[in-house]
C-alpha cells in the first residue's frame, strides 16, 4: 500500500508541475524553462541526498555515474524537455492526457527489458488507454497536418515525453534496486540532466533570469514547477523501489485527471478544456485503473 499512495503522490506532483510550468512559460521559451525548472528540482533533492544518503553516494562505483547519466538524458532531455514543448503548444491538460500512455510505454519496457509479466486485464487496459489518446486528439488529426501544424507536433511532442517516461521508469527501478538510495538516484540525474541541457539553453535562461528581475513570476511560477516535479520524482522512485513497473507506472499516469481539475481551478483562461478533451482524459485513466487491477492479479 505504500507503493501505491507514493505513486499517487507522484502523479499529483506531476501534474501540479505541468501547471505550474503552462503558468510560468507566457514570458519565455520551453527550453530555458526547463533548465530552470530542473536547477530548482536539484537543490532540495541534493540537499535531501546529502543529509540522508550521504553513504550511498560514496558507495556509487563509476559504472553507477554512467547509467545515471544515460538516466538523466532519457528522464529530462527526451522527457522534460519534450513535456515543456508540448505544454506550451497544446497546453497542460492535453499534453498530461498524452502522457498517461507512458504507462503503455513502462509495460512495454517492463515486459521486454526486465522480464515483468503483466496478465491480460493489463492488455485491455493499454487498448482502453490508446482509446482515450484517440479521443482526446480527434480534432487535430481531423483538421490535418497542413491546418493544424503546431497541435500535431505538440501532441508528438507528448508522446515522446511519453515513451521517454516510461523508459525511465523502468531504468530507475533498476538504479534503485543496484545502488540503493532514490534520493540519490534523484540528485545525481537531475545533475546530468541541468549538464545536458545547458549548452542548448543555459544562455537563454540567464537573459530570461535577468529580464525577469523586475517581475518575478516567472521565477516563482517555474521553482513551483521543479520543487512540484522534485517530489514527484521521489516519490516515483520510492515507489519502484518497493513495487514493479507495470504496477506503479499506471497509477502515476493518473495525474491526467489531477491536471484537468488543477487547470480547471487555476489557469481556465489558459486552457481550453472541452468535453472531449475530459472523455479521453477519463477513458485513458478507465484503461490506467485495468492496468492496476490487472497487474495485481
Amino acid at each position: 500500500m505504500l507503493a501505491v499512495g507514493l505513486s499517487l503522490l507522484s502523479g499529483l506532483g506531476f501534474a501540479g508541475a505541468a501547471i505550474f510550468a503552462r503558468a510560468g512559460m507566457q514570458g519565455i521559451k520551453p527550453l530555458p524553462s526547463t533548465l530552470v525548472s530542473l536547477v530548482f528540482s536539484f537543490v532540495p533533492a541534493l540537499v535531501l541526498a546529502l543529509v540522508f544518503a550521504f553513504s550511498d553516494i560514496r558507495a556509487l562505483p563509476l559504472a553507477a555515474f554512467l547509467w545515471l547519466l544515460g538516466l538523466g538524458a532519457v528522464n529530462f532531455l527526451g522527457g522534460r524537455t519534450q513535456n515543456y514543448e508540448a505544454i506550451n503548444r497544446i497546453g497542460a491538460s492535453r499534453s498530461s492526457t498524452i502522457l498517461g500512455t507512458s504507462a503503455v510505454f513502462a509495460t512495454i519496457f517492463a515486459m521486454t527489458i526486465i522480464g515483468e509479466r503483466p496478465g491480460a486485464l493489463v492488455l485491455l487496459g493499454t487498448a482502453a488507454v490508446v482509446a482515450g489518446l484517440i479521443a482526446t486528439t480527434g480534432d487535430s488529426i481531423r483538421q490535418g497536418w497542413g491546418r493544424d501544424r503546431r497541435s500535431l507536433l505538440g501532441y508528438m511532442m507528448a508522446l515522446v515525453a511519453a515513451g521517454s517516461y516510461g523508459g525511465t521508469n523502468v531504468l530507475a527501478k533498476e538504479l534503485t534496486q543496484d545502488y540503493g538510495s532514490p534520493l540519490v538516484i534523484t540528485a545525481i540525474s537531475l545533475l546530468f540532466g541541468i549538464i545536458l541541457l545547458w549548452p542548448l539553453a543555459g544562455r537563454e535562461a540567464l537573459a530570461g533570469l535577468r529580464a525577469s528581475r523586475g517581475d518575478q513570476t516567472f521565477v516563482v511560477y517555474a521553482a513551483m514547477s521543479g520543487l512540484a516535479a522534485a517530489a514527484a520524482i521521489i516519490s516515483l522512485y520510492y515507489a519502484l523501489q518497493r513495487a514493479d513497473v507495470v504496477v506503479v507506472s499506471p497509477i502515476v499516469s493518473i495525474n491526467p485527471l489531477l491536471t484537468l481539475l488543477l487547470a480547471k481551478l487555476f489557469i481556465a483562461r489558459l486552457e481550453n478544456i472541452t468535453r472531449q478533451v475530459v472523455l479521453g482524459a477519463a477513458v485513458t485513466v478507465a484503461g490506467v485503473l485495468m492496468v492496476v487491477i490487472g497487474s495485481t492479479l
